[in-house]
């Protein structure tokens, strides 16, 4: 396997100096019409995509639905209700009140879905509804997605842990598509939310997402996040910043970051990334340096947190000098 290179760099100031503190390493491909448009460290690299793979769930239920007679529940179901169901959201007030809508549609409660509680986060963007609001489950960041599970499962005759069952009707037909869109899994461990967690290689993944940019089978996923980029990540969230600019993005526990865009010559490209460090991060800001000098997005779409000392800004996450130099010099004679 080739090594994992550098992605991003964290610095700090020393008087007139940006000093490098540490560095995020990890892998990076590129890919559009013809194949590989630029990459870093092991495009073939076998990891989970963790909840990268959530836009391609989510059109597996409607298909799923659909399948058992439901149609009428898919003409129903609107953007915001399939936005927060490929969402890892923040459990702001949004996401929590797209969540119960969702779930009123099977009769589910909160405290009967499938994935784990969260405490609400110390932060005034989601506040708690009463102070000392106890964890629950609806505030989760896969809460739509098992929100859906729940309404599929109605119609399937299935609920509680036959739900995420890896083994069972409706995880099998969403591993399916899974596969369909990132091509062979390579087995599947256990999610944090309690759902299948597949394997594939990183060009899968960015395969994926450049299909899911074209829009084809994917394309109510890809358009309920470009009408609701909020609710798919967040204030603040880089995937919601680039949905706002029509490119399909989605972030994944453990470093991943993948999306899909359509340039100006109505060619589909996709990305992904895997911070081997697990960081988000040093992901995030390799991903969004990338689709800013591929003209995807504009460079004050997104800025990551900066460095601080105290109140003040001492340094910044920028992207490594690889990821600027190097990928896309191939990519841009392509163009």
């Amino acid at each position: 396997m080739t090594e994992p290179v550098a992605l991003a760099e964290v610095t700090r100031t020393v008087g007139d100096e940006q000093i490098v503190e540490s560095v995020h390493h990890g892998h990076l491909v590129v890919v559009g019409p013809a194949g590989d448009e630029g990459a870093l460290g092991d495009p073939s690299l076998v990891t989970f995509p963790r909840s990268t793979s959530k836009p391609f769930q989510a059109i597996a239920c409607l298909e799923l639905l659909a399948a058992h007679g439901r149609e009428d529940v898919v003409a129903e179901l609107c953007d915001e209700e399939l936005a927060i169901a490929w969402a890892s959201h923040r459990g702001e007030r949004m996401h929590l009140d797209a969540v119960s809508r969702l779930l009123a549609r099977s009769g589910t409660a909160p405290e009967a879905l499938t994935c784990p509680t969260a405490i609400p986060e110390a932060d005034t963007v989601w506040p708690p509804t009463t102070p000392n609001e106890p964890p629950s489950r609806l505030r989760f960041n896969c809460s739509g997605k098992h929100a859906l599970f729940a309404l599929t499962g109605q119609a399937m005759g299935l609920s509680g842990e036959a739900l995420i069952d890896p083994d069972g009707p409706l995880q099998q037909a969403v591993l399916e598509a899974v596969a369909d869109a990132i091509g062979p899994l390579h087995g599947w461990g256990v999610d944090g939310c309690g759902a299948p967690a597949v394997r594939s290689s990183l060009r899968g993944l960015a395969s994926g997402y450049r299909q899911l940019a074209a829009g084809g089978r994917w394309a109510r996923a890809r358009d309920a996040g470009f009408a609701h980029p909020l609710l798919v990540g967040g204030t603040g969230r880089l995937e919601s910043a680039l949905l706002a600019h029509r490119v399909v993005a989605k972030v994944g526990a453990e470093g991943v970051y993948a999306a899909g865009w359509t340039d100006e010559h109505g060619e589909h490209h996709g990305i992904a990334v895997k911070g081997t460090d697990g960081a988000v991060r040093g992901a995030a800001v390799a991903m969004f340096a990338v689709l800013v000098a591929r003209g995807a997005v504009p460079g004050d779409a997104w800025s990551p947190e900066p460095v601080t000392g105290g109140p003040a800004t001492v340094g910044e996450v920028r992207a490594a000098p690889a990821v600027t130099r190097v990928a896309w010099a191939e990519a841009a004679g392509l163009g």
